[in-house]
């Protein structure tokens, strides 16, 4: 299969980190569906989420998909999807420690100067969620080429206009500033509390 992070063979590529933390997060959601509208949950659907295979882990942190040789010297970079079911995603089927352990080697080791611009707001989400709200503000400002804008606001890390870049800073944003399910009980709580920041926000609600 082909994987959000496009840099693997399709061919001996299974089990993505990212791809069964998204279909644990749809299936679950759409079972919640079902019995706000009064129906009962698809027992295939149900099927389908418990028999999915357990996000890999190798060497106490998780990988873009089981069996990946040599991850953090020849796979660290493109899209660091590993580190998005913890960020844009809520966390389904996440060990919060494995995945601390694994932003870190993220952080400190990928190579960002071969990723897309849309990749710095999902490391921006992470690191958010893991109480590392510092990381997360850096990630927006980084200065990557893959992730800066012209003077009209346009995203030039790509295809342009990359589009991408936009759409993943703008949510990133709002999620910083509204929080979450399960975030800090404090204003904005994805901005370092210690008064660097004023943040000032209307109509947001909290991601899940």
């Amino acid at each position: 299969m082909h994987i959000v992070s496009e840099n693997t063979d399709p061919k001996t590529t299974k089990d993505p980190t990212f791809e069964l933390a998204y279909w644990r997060f749809g299936l679950r959601v759409a079972q919640q569906w079902r019995e706000r509208l009064g129906l009962r949950g698809d027992p295939g659907w149900q099927r389908v989420h418990d028999g999915l295979a357990p996000l890999p882990v190798q060497e106490g942190t998780y990988v873009p998909h089981e069996g990946v040789q040599d991850m953090w010297t020849r796979w660290n970079f493109e899209h660091p999807a590993l580190i998005g079911p913890y960020g844009w995603l809520p966390g389904d089927g996440v060990d919060v420690p494995t995945m601390a352990r694994t932003a870190e080697k993220v952080f400190t080791g990928w190579r960002f100067d071969r990723t897309w611009g849309w990749d710095f707001p999902m490391l921006a989400m992470c690191a958010a969620r893991l109480g590392r709200p510092d990381d997360a503000v850096d990630f927006l400002l980084h200065p990557a080429a893959g992730f800066q804008f012209d003077d009209a606001g346009l995203a030039t890390g790509g295809p342009f206009p990359y589009f991408p870049s936009n759409a993943a800073l703008l949510y990133a944003i709002a999620f910083m500033a509204a929080g979450w399910d399960g975030a800090p009980d404090r204003h904005a709580p994805g901005f370092p509390a210690d008064r660097r920041w004023t943040v000032r926000f209307e109509g947001l609600q909290p991601a899940l």
